[in-house]
């Protein structure tokens, strides 16, 4: 079980700027160590305002959405629909967080069937590698689109993402688990699934994140990830044995 993040980045070219806007990013950080976002808030602000500046494409985005119209998305973004691309929703993240994570849980008290729980992620690489391993799923493809200013002062730069509009209306939870079983993914929470072979997780697949067009599903906003080792132990230990 694996996947290798070269042939992830090689899946499609919205994944190779994805992997492109890390690699810039990791590089205006500099010290050759993984960036810590969460405790180092001064200094992501800084980077990410520095990649703002010398980014082209970040600042015809904001020029393009500068006063534009939005409805709240949940917790994770602003949502834009704009004349120009009629054909496309942008995601903006909200100027503290980089929409959000998963975190698992073994214990279910209440016997609700959920075991993983969205939190607000402050890991700025989490939320573009999400991107990239929902995009080498299928042919729908979310894009980086840039960075925008801060909404508030002290605040870091927002994410600009943007997806195709996704025709269909919110599926039944067992369509969704019969569509994504047939692509190797196998229902282990009320919302959650693992790839048997890659071992992409994802959560939050809820039918409101969900649609399914032409019989295939499309995870346009659930949270992909890749299982940790708790995760890939307790998923075993509730298998059953193969019948002899």
């Amino acid at each position: 079980m694996g996947i290798s993040w070269q042939d992830v980045e090689d899946a499609c070219a919205e994944n190779r700027e994805l992997a492109g806007a890390i690699r810039k990013l990791e590089r205006l950080y500099g010290c050759g160590a993984p960036i810590d976002w969460a405790r180092s808030r001064a200094r992501c602000a800084e980077v990410l305002e520095i990649f703002r500046a010398g980014h082209q494409p970040s600042e015809a985005i904001a020029s393009l959405l500068e006063g534009a119209d939005y409805v709240v998305g949940g917790d994770e973004h602003h949502l834009v629909r704009h004349e120009f691309r009629r054909d496309r929703v942008y995601k903006l993240t909200h100027s503290s967080l980089f929409g959000c994570y998963s975190y698992f849980s073994p214990l279910d008290p209440e016997l609700t069937g959920k075991h993983f729980h969205g939190s607000g992620n402050e890991d700025l690489i989490f939320y573009l590698r999400r991107w990239m391993l929902l995009n080498s799923m299928s042919s729908f493809r979310t894009r980086f689109e840039g960075l925008l200013p801060a909404e508030l002062p002290q605040r870091v730069p927002r994410v600009c993402v943007s997806q195709p509009l996704v025709p269909g209306s919110n599926p039944e939870r067992a369509a969704i688990a019969t569509s994504l079983s047939l692509h190797g993914f196998e229902r282990i929470s009320e919302d959650a699934y693992l790839h048997r072979d890659t071992g992409i997780l994802l959560t939050d697949a809820a039918p409101r994140n969900v649609r399914i067009v032409d019989g295939k599903p499309v995870p346009f906003d659930a949270i992909a990830m890749l299982a940790t080792e708790a995760v890939l132990a307790w998923v075993a230990s509730r298998r059953l044995p193969a019948a002899r």
